[in-house]
């Protein structure tokens, strides 16, 4: 017998994210209230909105930096609501900040093998006393870290000092950074926050080439419109922390809620 003529249709694939009914509050300040959308697989999604609309609180609500005042974040299906940050990074969420957080005095190898030791398989002891199995690991961590930088064009910068490239090198160091976390979904935070036009789109071309080699889902927040609109195939806007669009590029881009809120035509 066919198992979907025992069972009925077989059910959908979860959304890679999912918030539902969103609410948070700082103290007697409302962040966000309602924030409903969703995330598919594999897609290259965006969040837009004036300064103060809530973005950066909904990547804190996300990573488990925040827990939300109501509301459920749904990651593959599962709640992860509440849960530590670094429970989440485990289950395959990553993320970057609005301000670059490198290891400035470390290289830009090191840089990527401190991501990679979140995931090493030793115990304390093991590392204290440098046993094999500890040498095996920082081994495979240093190769992983290489082979990463080599794939995506920093293998030639790995003894550099991260304090020392140039700010869009940086950039993408951090990426890569949160890359070798081993996630399969990306939030990046204006990560062309500063970028000049030559480097807003090696970055593009950059995250594009990210997202396709490693099978990642990837959600930005940005206030650099020619990305967004140039990459992204589905796009939230957020004003007062509330969603007031949610749709593909050229939807977004024409609606009156959207031109209200950034041109401030009613206010």
């Amino acid at each position: 017998m066919n198992p979907a003529e025992n069972n009925g249709p077989l059910a959908a694939a979860p959304a890679a994210l999912e918030l539902k009914n969103i609410t948070h509050h700082f103290g007697g300040l409302r962040a966000l209230c309602g924030v409903n959308f969703t995330v598919a697989p594999g897609e290259l999604a965006g969040i837009i909105g004036p300064n103060g609309a809530g973005k950066t609180t909904v990547f804190n609500l996300i990573t488990g930096v925040y827990k939300p005042s109501k509301g459920n974040v749904l990651f593959n299906g599962a709640d992860i609501t509440g849960l530590r940050s670094s429970a989440i990074t485990s289950m395959g969420i990553a993320r970057t900040f609005q301000n670059i957080r490198l290891f400035k005095e470390l290289t830009v190898l090191d840089n990527v093998r401190a991501a990679h030791y979140a995931r090493m398989k030793v115990n304390p002891l093991e590392a204290l006393f440098h046993a094999g199995r500890h040498r095996a690991e920082e081994k495979r961590v240093t190769e992983q870290s290489r082979a990463l930088l080599d794939k995506f064009g920093l293998g030639a910068l790995a003894g550099d000092f991260a304090r020392n490239l140039p700010y869009g090198l940086q950039r993408r160091l951090e990426i890569l950074r949160a890359a070798a976390t081993g996630p399969s979904f990306m939030l990046l935070d204006e990560p062309a926050a500063g970028m000049h036009p030559g480097e807003v789109e090696q970055l593009m071309a950059f995250i594009r080439e990210l997202k396709r080699e490693l099978s990642l889902t990837v959600l930005l927040i940005e206030h650099q419109m020619r990305l967004v609109m140039g990459m992204c195939t589905h796009i939230v806007v957020l004003d007062f922390g509330m969603v007031i669009a949610d749709g593909p590029p050229e939807q977004v881009r024409s609606d009156p809620k959207v031109m209200e809120a950034y041109m401030g035509s009613a206010r």
